[in-house]
């Protein structure tokens, strides 16, 4: 434990000495995953000779036969002769294999070889050019390890290797050029503050850089920045050229939209129009109509809806238009304009025309025909039975809930699978995480073919963190047995339910809700991570995380947000708290998401009372999608594992 606490604080040296200290107090079946632990402490802290040894002790009496591949590559990293590095890192299988080219890059290093080292490692493909750019830094070629780094941030500016590289960017290797500060701007973007990126943008703009893409970053920067007005100027200099016009013209309507400019309509309008095969087309139109209807200006806004269904009927905006404008009949006593935009939503299959057929219901039960209503809905909840207006039918028909057959007892997982999970098992006592992670790379990409072995996969890796691999072998199980419940309960894991059950006690919210709202953020993967920031089981940002902790009175750091136990604590907190703060569930969940500020705006709004209308009308199509899964999601947790 001492050993583990000083890896995780930097502490390696420290780390290695401990863990060879547990080592020879460890019983037998231990001493060599204590080895490994060892190996890569010794190997953090530099000393190259110490991790060799240890891994070659764990690699001895063939204890740990089913990782081997994986000490072969470890050990062959840090063996300063070349010739026992080709040794070991020959005829290595998948996916091991992929790390020979690094480890002998390493070792060619550790040899003295600084030439072929470097070479070898701008070679090795991810992780390679930002190594080799270190590696020529030091050696004192700065003008090498200024291409290497530059290539590796035009390349793939969002990629961890970027973050890794932008130090040496801001220091040692300041851009000089315009195009490496543009490659040095997009990699700062939305990691850094736009202020940051933006100063190099304007560098390279002063510097000759009028390149369209350029521009276009440039006006995403100052639009960021609140900056409306010169976000403007800058899209429209990036429309003479001919091949962003397009896109340029329609990142400047949308920012003559937000600053409330009279020419916004003209400008929208106009790229509807020049633009009609461009995928941004129907957005504009709808933006159109949406703003209208902001400004409670129906006319105008039943011409551009109308348009857009027109022109683009089978579009996603185009369903949202004509929902739009069937709530605005209804509440206009014009329900049969409102039943045939319903209608035409069907006749266009469009992505909504289950939930067209639900409002066809209730329109029926509306006007008295409850008999018609409810063959409506009955046919539904027959139709889409595991989805949200399949299961919302069913509640307005009458009929009982959803409920599956008992699942027959678990059968014994095939050879390879307990095999796989072993060696699984193994790189994740012996500390080499990357390594498990590759493992279940493999299996993802080279899935079993029987549904047996898959649901087995499915649920080993569920139990062991591995919550969105084990629902894609899931998914992949429902091309085989789609009405199996095993194979449902793939699809929808509850891996830590005791957890989530305390939890929910705890703060006096429904289990169920819990165990649907974990599902939707992370899949019950534990080390989740959404593009916004949020992490771990209940896809918390650190700032919620923080805040909900202060208000429990729980010692919080910032790198404990994805240990389990404490996210889901916070996690179900904060569901409590968005309950209690809103007194209906639809409107905590779509706070969770989207945040209270919005939802309290949607529930102004005439017919949010109505948690259908509510649901329906809200407007970010993210937020409206999740409420309904995570609806959904409930239901069939109650059907699946009962009260």
């Amino acid at each position: 434990m001492l050993a583990q606490a000083e890896f995780s604080t930097d502490q390696y040296a420290s780390a290695a000495t401990h863990f060879q200290m547990a080592r020879a107090r460890a019983p037998a079946a231990r001493v060599p995953l204590l080895a490994v632990r060892a190996g890569t402490a010794f190997e953090a802290a530099g000393q190259a000779d110490s991790a060799a040894a240890a891994f070659a002790r764990a690699r001895s009496g063939g204890t740990l036969a089913s990782i081997d591949t994986w000490l072969r590559v470890r050990q062959a990293r840090v063996t300063r002769d070349t010739a026992v590095t080709a040794q070991l890192l020959a005829d290595l299988p998948p996916p091991a294999a992929r790390e020979a080219p690094r480890a002998r890059a390493r070792s060619l290093l550790l040899a003295g070889d600084t030439t072929r080292a470097l070479d070898a490692y701008a070679t090795t493909g991810k992780g390679g050019g930002l190594e080799a750019a270190r590696l020529a830094l030091a050696t004192g070629d700065s003008t090498r390890a200024r291409t290497l780094l530059y290539a590796l941030l035009a390349r793939d500016p969002l990629s961890d290797d970027a973050a890794a590289g932008v130090s040496l960017a801001l220091r040692p290797l300041p851009p000089r050029t315009p195009e490496q500060h543009v490659a040095l701007a997009r990699a700062l973007n939305r990691r850094s503050t736009t202020r940051d990126a933006r100063i190099h943008v304007e560098h390279a703009l002063r510097s000759g850089d009028s390149s369209a893409t350029t521009l276009l970053l440039y006006g995403e920067l100052l639009v960021a920045s609140g900056r409306l007005r010169d976000a403007v100027r800058a899209y429209a200099a990036a429309a003479r050229d001919s091949t962003s016009r397009p896109l340029a013209t329609y990142r400047r309507a949308r920012v003559l939209v937000r600053l409330g400019d009279s020419t916004a309509v003209a400008a929208l309008s106009g790229f509807a129009l020049r633009y009609p095969a461009d995928s941004a087309a129907p957005g504009a139109l709808y933006i159109l109509g949406d703003m209208q209807d902001g400004r409670d200006d129906w006319p105008q806004a039943s011409r551009w809806y109308g348009e857009l269904i027109s022109r683009y009927p089978g579009d996603a905006r185009a369903s949202l238009a004509r929902f739009r404008l069937a709530a605005r009949a209804e509440s206009t006593g014009r329900p049969d304009s409102a039943a045939a935009l319903y209608q035409s939503e069907i006749d266009a299959s469009g992505p909504q025309r289950t939930a067209a057929r639900f409002w066809l219901g209730k329109m029926a039960e509306a006007r008295g025909d409850t008999s018609q209503a409810r063959a409506v809905w009955v046919a539904l909840a027959r139709e889409d039975s595991l989805g949200y207006y399949g299961m919302r039918a069913r509640r307005e028909a009458g009929l009982p809930p959803l409920a599956f057959a008992p699942v027959a007892q678990a059968t014994t997982p095939p050879p390879a699978v307990l095999a796989g999970l072993a060696r699984i098992d193994t790189l994740l006592l012996a500390g080499l995480d990357t390594e498990a992670q590759a493992e279940v790379r493999v299996v993802l990409a080279h899935p079993p073919a029987d549904l047996e072995g898959l649901l087995a996969w499915s649920e080993g890796l569920g139990v062991r963190g591995f919550g969105s691999a084990a629902v894609r072998l899931g998914w992949q199980a429902a091309l085989l047995a789609p009405g199996d419940v095993r194979v449902l309960r793939a699809i929808f894991p509850w891996p830590n339910r005791s957890a989530v059950e305390a939890e929910a006690q705890e703060f006096g919210v429904d289990a169920l809700l819990l165990a649907a709202l974990v599902r939707q953020e992370s899949v019950f993967d534990v080390e989740a991570l959404s593009p916004a920031g949020a992490r771990g089981l209940a896809q918390l940002l650190p700032s919620t995380a923080s805040l909900m902790a202060r208000g429990l009175d729980v010692t919080f750091y910032p790198d404990w947000i994805t240990v389990p136990d404490l996210n889901l604590h916070l996690g179900a907190a904060h569901l409590a708290e968005l309950l209690r703060r809103f007194g209906r569930v639809d409107a905590a969940v779509a706070a969770y998401n989207a945040g209270p500020i919005p939802v309290r705006r949607w529930l102004e709004r005439a017919g949010a009372g109505d948690p259908d209308r509510f649901i329906e009308l809200i407007p970010y199509p993210e937020t409206r999608g999740y409420v309904r899964s995570l609806l959904r999601n409930r239901e069939l947790y109650r059907a699946l594992y009962g009260p």
